[in-house]
This record gives C-alpha cells, sequence and structure tokens, in this order.
C-alpha cells in the first residue's frame, strides 16, 4: 500500500502499524506527533492505528531545549 508522508510516498505492507512505520523512517515513535489524514493524533491513538492505503500523514519530530 501506499502512504504519503510528510510529502514523501512510501510503500508500506498492508495493515501495518504507524508505529512500525514511524520505526521504519527511523524515528522514534514517542518522540513524534503525527496528523493522520489532516487529524492530530495522541500518543495512545497512535499506538493503536493501523494504516491505510492512500493514508496521508505529517511527521514532527518534538525537539526540547533551552
Amino acid at each position: 500500500m501506499t502512504i504519503t508522508a510528510n510529502g514523501q510516498s512510501h510503500e508500506a505492507p498492508e495493515g501495518q502499524s504507524l508505529t512500525a512505520f514511524i520505526e521504519t523512517l527511523g524515528l522514534a515513535p514517542e518522540r513524534v506527533v503525527v496528523e493522520r489524514n489532516r487529524e492530530a493524533l495522541t500518543q495512545a491513538e497512535a499506538k493503536e492505528t493501523q494504516l491505510a492505503d492512500g493514508d496521508v500523514l505529517e511527521i514532527v519530530r518534538i525537539v526540547a531545549g533551552g
């Protein structure tokens, strides 16, 4: 299935979880905020989300500093 993440197309296996997809991008799921199809997800929702063909994701890294 095809997933668009931050404007780039990615192929993912059917039924892949959002968490697993984020990990394939080299990111730590607990350190990102995700919008799926224009809807922001909480961390709990993100952990339970299964991707579907055509999903559009915006993934933003959480950065702390001072």
